[in-house]
């Protein structure tokens, strides 16, 4: 019976030794760059990183979000304005439009 308990303990050891390293270190959304830590120290007091880590913007989008952030009451200095706003347009860019099909390009599998 206590050869069963001490299997029994030593599977779930193993399973949370396995399992528990991932789930304590989550992944860090931001990518490493200048000024990262400058939005980690200005943006998170505020937001949780999910909130705009994801979020993709034009350069001009993000400085007016900054913008729109230190209207707020966000406090940063001009200069950490602009790492800022070039840290999350870089980091986070808005995709390309897609490059309209040419004229005689084949429109399906018919086509």
């Amino acid at each position: 019976m206590n050869l069963r308990i001490s299997i029994a303990a030593a599977a779930a050891a193993l399973c949370l030794a396995t399992v528990g390293p991932g789930l304590a270190q989550p992944q860090d959304p931001l990518p490493q760059g200048p000024g990262k830590d400058v939005v980690v120290r200005v943006c998170t007091a505020c937001h949780d990183v999910s909130q705009f880590a994801y979020a993709r913007m034009t350069s001009e989008e993000w400085d007016s979000e900054v913008t729109k952030m230190e209207g707020a009451g966000a406090d940063m200095t001009a200069e950490e304005h602009a790492a800022i706003a070039a840290y999350l347009a870089k980091s986070f860019p808005k995709a390309a439009p897609a490059a309209p099909a040419t004229p005689g390009e084949a429109k399906g599998p018919t086509g």
